[in-house]
């Protein structure tokens, strides 16, 4: 792997998979960089740190994969699978994320990630099963 996964696998070990929140800052250049959950939605470190908290409330015992790198210049992609045990019913959870980043030296610069939700709050028992089928076949969730 190259050094940007390897650093990408110590954030996530860290930040995700040991609740190490404020070592996030760490990872990200001092400067202003672009960090996008939602297109349009920019956000700062700070509000990753409440978002990991968010998703660390409903599950535990998490174990990032690295399934797929890809390293250009500054930048690196990733496809992650994401291991995980419900919290109320300790029931196993899996959810993808991929994410490009930008990086600066070895900091992250900018990220922009795809987070799948819809799985992840459907095997959370916050959506319907297959959701995704039935939003695609027009149900309206009320």
């Amino acid at each position: 792997m190259s050094i940007k996964t390897d650093l990408m696998l110590q954030y996530y070990r860290d930040v995700w998979e040991n609740g190490e929140l404020e070592k996030i800052e760490s990872y990200f250049t001092p400067q202003d960089h672009d960090q996008y959950i939602v297109e349009g939605k920019k956000i700062v470190p700070s509000e990753i740190r409440e978002w990991v908290s968010i998703i660390r409330s409903f599950v535990t015992d998490i174990k990032v994969t690295v399934l797929q790198s890809v390293e250009e210049g500054d930048w690196l992609a990733l496809m992650l699978r994401i291991d995980c045990l419900r919290v109320d019913t300790r029931t196993p959870v899996r959810v993808h994320q991929q994410i490009m980043f930008r990086f600066d030296g070895n900091l992250k610069a900018e990220s922009y990630p795809f987070f799948d939700f819809l799985n992840f709050f459907e095997q959370l028992g916050q959506l319907p099963e297959d959701v995704h089928a039935l939003l695609l076949a027009g149900t309206n969730l009320d």
